[in-house]
């Protein structure tokens, strides 16, 4: 977990990134011709199909199917893995979001991508993160975040409140 941290500690609780960078590294398709242009410098993955039949990226180079870092069977090897995914798929409604990824409505994601905020995949990036659901209970005091499906459209106060929590408690396993 780099993202700009040049060992001093910084941010709330020793937080260590000032930035985290996000770079895009593949694409899946079932057919080359899905996409409509010819640049290479991404690595296109055509013909993985998952069980469902959608295109996905090889497991091979997935941080999550490759949690001990050994990314020997990835063409590239280790400078072209991919830590996570974002699974879009037709006709899903809601999204799924873990330490693999996001999933979520194709028709859904690519009609939001104007907006500011696009809060089912902002949910979906908050378990990522590690956050959980919280669906059968609200915390005392609060009513909207984003963690409560539907009840927010954009980061609250409270999201990143919880995330801190969850720093607070994952960095002592990992010295930080």
């Amino acid at each position: 977990m780099d993202g700009g941290h040049g060992g001093e500690r910084q941010g709330h609780n020793a937080w260590p990134c000032t930035t985290v960078p996000v770079n895009i590294v593949g694409w899946a398709v079932r057919n080359r011709s899905t996409l409509q242009w010819t640049d290479n410098s991404i690595d296109i993955h055509t013909g993985n199909l998952d069980g469902g039949g959608a295109p996905r990226c090889s497991p091979d180079c997935g941080r999550f199917f490759h949690q001990d870092g050994n990314y020997s069977r990835c063409p590239g090897g280790a400078a072209r893995h991919y830590d996570q995914s974002l699974w879009l798929t037709k006709g899903f409604h809601g999204g799924a979001g873990g330490d693999w990824g996001q999933r979520m409505g194709q028709e859904y994601f690519t009609g939001a991508l104007n907006q500011e905020n696009i809060r089912i995949y902002l949910h979906e990036v908050g378990h990522t993160f590690g956050l959980d659901d919280f669906y059968d209970w609200t915390p005392t005091g609060q009513c909207c975040f984003l963690m409560k499906a539907g009840s927010a459209a954009q980061i609250t106060q409270f999201d990143t409140w919880m995330l801190r929590d969850f720093w607070r408690h994952l960095k002592g396993r990992y010295g930080l």
